[in-house]
């Protein structure tokens, strides 16, 4: 679920990054056609109802929404799997990509920290309009900015490890991004949401019994930028 920057060594002296948010989005719209497509076929509730429950489960970690829609436990629980692991295994790539390999316990404690900032916010869901199958729904979502506290983790990181002297430009680079990951994690801990909301607009169909987004690659994008407060 993540959008960490992620910096090589020229990096150290520039602004460059490899955000992730691009990946977050399309990591989640390619989970979010698993859930449904693989759904049983039970009546559903309405349109409401599902995109909050797709929110409830991708930014709250909530199962109860998606569940009262007829996903079987064994389904949403592969989801999840699914999402998580292909979410480390980024975060992974995107630190080789920078000539550094993020510890397993690092990785745990900031996938956990992400987790529990995102557990902060809320959403309210909207019905606009609805007929012949199709309906116009609106959400209203807090948000942090997530590139933002990502940015400045590795600045401040950066600026400590400017001050230091190392050996060799390897060694520098272990610290900058030791430091670099501690103050993301900290930052998630200490994340507090937005007041005010930030809405996305989602079309919907009827899909075997279910209302679910039109464009799911687009719903995906739009929920990712939403919740990093780039929408």
């Amino acid at each position: 679920f993540c959008f960490i920057c992620i910096y090589n060594k020229e990096n150290l002296s520039n602004k460059e990054g490899f955000p992730m948010k691009k990946y977050f989005s399309i990591l989640c719209c390619s989970i979010l056609c698993m859930i449904f497509f693989t759904s049983c076929n039970e009546p559903k509730k309405n349109a409401a109802d599902s995109i909050k429950a797709i929110y409830e489960l991708y930014i709250l970690d909530d199962t109860e929404g998606i569940t009262a829609l007829g996903m079987a436990e064994e389904d949403i629980n592969a989801a999840r799997k699914t999402y998580d692991e292909s979410l480390r295994e980024t975060i992974r790539a995107k630190f080789s990509a920078s000539g550094q390999e993020i510890e397993e316990a690092v990785l745990d404690e900031l996938c956990e920290a992400r987790k529990e900032a995102l557990s902060k916010m809320s959403a309210t869901v909207e019905i606009i309009s609805e007929a012949h199958g199709k309906a116009t729904v609106v959400v209203h979502t807090t948000y942090f900015d997530e590139i933002g506290l990502d940015a400045d983790a590795f600045y401040d990181a950066r600026e400590i490890a400017q001050q230091n002297t190392f050996p060799s430009v390897k060694e520098q680079q272990v610290f900058l991004m030791d430091i670099y990951s501690q103050n993301l994690i900290d930052a998630y801990q200490n994340v507090a949401p937005s007041e005010k909301t930030t809405d996305i607009t989602v079309e919907c169909v009827v899909q075997d019994h279910t209302w679910v987004p039109a464009n799911m690659s687009s719903f995906g994008s739009d929920l990712a930028l939403a919740i990093a407060g780039r929408k």
